[in-house]
């Protein structure tokens, strides 16, 4: 396979890309092989990068598109910085759900609070935090909230 080459053919592919080809150029370019496949090229190479007007009116500022991308950057890091935060707070509200109405049934709070309202016994004081059936229940939620701190701390302290 035999390699062609023209001596001119840098110079006609510079004036092709910058569009200004003049007449010796093209009467070279007749008579060269090398130098028409290169205009040939060129010219449909640059076909497909011209944008017509109404494709030049649509495009956005540069620095509106710059702001917008950094804008959607910083939303991605503040997310990526809160999760964390969410996670616990998530975590959290769960685990208050399932335990709040486990020692509500379980310390007969609302039991005693009824008898009061509704017959009147002010006589005695209600003490919700004796040593009873809810200290078991107050262990666990003390150990929960101290692992899922453990846990939150050790995820924001770890390095990606």
């Amino acid at each position: 396979m035999s390699e062609q080459y023209c001596a001119s053919e840098e110079a006609v592919a510079a004036d092709a890309a910058a569009g200004k080809c003049d007449a010796a150029i093209l009467d070279h370019a007749r008579s060269c092989q090398v130098c028409s496949e290169v205009l040939l090229v060129a010219k449909l190479l640059g076909a497909g990068t011209q944008l017509s007007a109404q494709e030049l009116n649509a495009v956005p500022d540069a620095t509106i598109v710059w702001r917008k991308a950094q804008a959607l950057a910083r939303k991605q890091a503040l997310r990526r910085a809160t999760l964390p935060i969410r996670t616990a707070r998530v975590a959290a509200c769960v685990f208050g759900a399932i335990v709040l109405p486990l020692w509500i049934a379980r310390s007969g709070w609302l039991r005693t609070y009824a008898r009061h309202f509704w017959l009147g016994h002010s006589s005695s004081v209600y003490q919700p935090w004796s040593a009873g059936s809810s200290a078991s229940l107050l262990m666990l939620a003390i150990t929960a909230a101290t692992m899922l701190i453990g846990l939150s701390s050790w995820y924001m302290l770890r390095e990606e």
